[in-house]
């Protein structure tokens, strides 16, 4: 199973958000409610009319992410059910979901599982200067990585210092609706010692995705050319079909046109320079080995041939839904992560600490998804 989490979010009756000590107070109201360990604390960043995007806003609301991997399905019920029901004057909206880290690449039960619709986050961590020897270029770095994060980790972004640019005009489609939080790590302290001002520990973007236009995009183009219709008069009681993806496709949904596979040279230039940067950081040999592992499962771009039989409910007529679903999809899946994973391990090592980005998938709380999830069902 992959590592779970609640994420207990609250969000502030609207007459307290540019008070200052809101933050502070809910922090000690909402963690002594909580009553379990809590991971790290988020807030939601809510930038006001007429100032600048890449400002500090002021925080709207608090997010407490709480590790549940080790706590069995029963358990999680009764932690979200109490965090729903929680109220406070400075309260508008209690709600909870769950994240699901995901591994890169995606392993098979996470790809045949992973939805066409949904919402990540992309989070990193702050190098904090890690790597310099100079306390001046310490200082600048510790300065400027959360506006340099802000700007450069939301992969739809666009203007100067963003990423956007990164990725095809088509696979910035497939996501939407990003929004920024800065990350605070909570450790021993008391909760009066809590802060979510001043330097953050780093940063996460959660944007919604939907995979449904390329998946449809990539079964019309591979019709042909990869595979091709059942035959109508061939009457068999077990028919089959291969799926061979061995060749790209000029469709700019197929995973060569994506940013960790368009250009295998540009792609092991930024991986050697991840290398080179750790070795300035910490000379870590097994650190490199691991950074070097998983950039090269990443980078792969397996295309591996498929066949499709009863099993899968294949016949005739109703072909493209089944390659779609049990083909395209898990296979688009594990390359838009991978781009994704590339992306966060590649763009800013000198700020984001390597070893320390996730993706994660967020999930609205039911009572049968914990059940799912935990296997218990």
């Amino acid at each position: 199973m992959n590592p779970l989490s609640v994420v207990w979010d609250v969000l502030f009756v609207d007459s307290s958000i540019t008070d200052s000590k809101t933050s502070g107070k809910m922090i000690s109201f909402m963690g002594e409610y909580v009553g379990v360990p809590v991971r790290e604390i988020m807030n939601w960043n809510t930038v006001m009319k007429g100032q600048k995007t890449s400002g500090a806003g002021f925080t709207s609301g608090l997010r407490f992410v709480i590790d549940v991997s080790e706590d069995s399905g029963g358990a999680i019920i009764t932690l979200t059910n109490r965090l729903l029901s929680f109220e406070n004057e400075f309260c508008a909206l209690s709600t909870v979901s769950l994240a699901e880290k995901l591994p890169m690449p995606l392993d098979r039960k996470t790809r045949k599982s992973f939805p066409e619709i949904g919402r990540l986050m992309l989070s990193v961590r702050f190098t904090h200067g890690l790597g310099y020897d100079d306390a001046k270029k310490i200082k600048n770095a510790m300065g400027t990585q959360t506006k340099e994060t802000k700007e450069g980790l939301n992969p739809i972004g666009t203007g100067k210092g963003s990423s956007g640019s990164r990725f095809s005009e088509e696979f910035r489609s497939m996501m939407s609706d990003p929004y920024w939080f800065r990350t605070f790590p909570v450790g021993g302290r008391e909760w009066d010692e809590v802060r979510v001002t001043g330097g953050a520990d780093g940063g996460v973007y959660e944007l919604g995705f939907d995979l449904r236009e390329g998946v449809k995009g990539l079964v019309e183009a591979s019709k042909g050319a990869w595979w091709e219709k059942l035959d109508p008069d061939e009457l068999t009681i077990s028919p089959t079909l291969i799926v061979d993806c061995s060749e790209s496709l000029s469709c700019p949904f197929d995973p060569t046109n994506f940013h960790h596979l368009e250009n295998p040279e540009a792609s092991n230039k930024l991986i050697e320079k991840v290398l080179e940067i750790e070795e300035e950081q910490t000379a870590d040999a097994e650190m490199k080995e691991e950074l070097s592992y998983t950039l090269g499962r990443i980078t792969r771009g397996r295309r591996i041939p498929r066949q499709m039989g009863d099993e899968q409910g294949l016949v005739h007529g109703l072909e493209e839904g089944v390659i779609g679903r049990n083909f395209i999809m898990p296979w688009l899946a594990d390359e838009f992560v991978n781009c994704l994973g590339f992306f966060l391990m590649t763009r800013k090592p000198k700020y984001w600490r390597n070893g320390k980005s996730e993706i994660l998938l967020v999930h609205p709380f039911s009572e049968e998804l914990v059940e799912s999830l935990k296997g218990e069902c």
